[in-house]
């Protein structure tokens, strides 16, 4: 049945041209709450709610690439890393469920993916996926494909306390002995300072002020990120000769962009 009483009075639920209205109707009176429900049928199938009809709903890998994809790069323009994570999150989900239409994409779904995503990732890796996915249809409901997210109401996993190890000077001294000179600079940098690698990545000139000894830094992943980071000789030793070579301001720019920020040092990391 279609009404249904909740909290001391009736509510209806009912499906419309692949929409869900699910609404209180304020009254307690189980007829009047019938015939509710049917002017407001009777007002959606007339066109006096303002319900226009949908054109048919994309595939969800039509939708992220040709639709999500362009508002992301552009939403984020000055968080560039944050498109770069969906971006990469958008690969094993359109792998998933590139095929379904939007309203297609069911909570048993989006459990099957979490499921399958688990057996080849950790779990932090596939709650940033679910993250990801549930952000994207979220912007599938502005934009009218959908009236709930489907993502909602999934638990997402158990990462746990994480690991931790202490890097030793030992290990400290042959990592920088036999790293190559951009990495060398940039681990030197997060072991001198403690910053974060995409801190480190994203420092200007303007913002380094070696005759004060210190490193601005304006904005990063938290609110405590903005901050002056004190200098230690060899710190100020590397930002010298960084700043020497930023022709654009970046001390660690991209390699075939100097325009721009480098993002990651993955290889160098392998390679090392």
């Amino acid at each position: 049945m279609s009404v249904y009483k909740r909290g001391g009075v009736y509510w209806y639920d009912f499906w419309f041209r692949g929409i869900r209205y699910r609404e209180s109707t304020g009254l307690t009176n189980k007829n009047a709450a019938t015939d509710a429900e049917s002017i407001r049928r009777a007002e959606l199938a007339e066109g006096r709610a303002g319900i226009v009809h949908r054109g048919p709903v994309p595939k969800f890998e039509d939708f992220v690439k040709n639709e999500f994809m362009p508002w992301s790069e552009k939403q984020h323009e000055t968080h560039p890393r944050t498109h770069q994570y969906y971006r990469m999150s958008s690969k094993p989900l359109i792998a998933s469920l590139g095929k379904l239409p939007l309203d297609g994409i069911t909570t048993a779904y989006v459990e099957r993916f979490k499921m399958v995503r688990a057996e080849n990732v950790s779990p932090a890796s596939t709650n940033r996926d679910m993250a990801a996915l549930r952000y994207m249809l979220n912007f599938a409901i502005r934009q009218g494909y959908l009236t709930r997210n489907p993502v909602k109401g999934v638990k997402f996993l158990d990462e746990g306390p994480g690991f931790m190890r202490v890097v030793s000077h030992e290990e400290q001294k042959r990592y920088l002995d036999k790293a190559r000179p951009l990495l060398r600079d940039i681990a030197s940098l997060i072991l001198e300072t403690g910053m974060r690698p995409e801190e480190v990545f994203t420092a200007r000139k303007e913002n380094v002020h070696l005759d004060r000894r210190y490193l601005f830094v304006p904005k990063g992943k938290t609110c405590f990120a903005r901050r002056n980071i004190p200098l230690t000789d060899t710190a100020v030793s590397v930002l010298k000769r960084r700043m020497r070579k930023a022709r654009f301001g970046w001390l660690f720019p991209h390699r075939r962009n100097p325009q721009v920020p480098m993002t990651t040092i993955q290889k160098l990391m392998k390679k090392l």
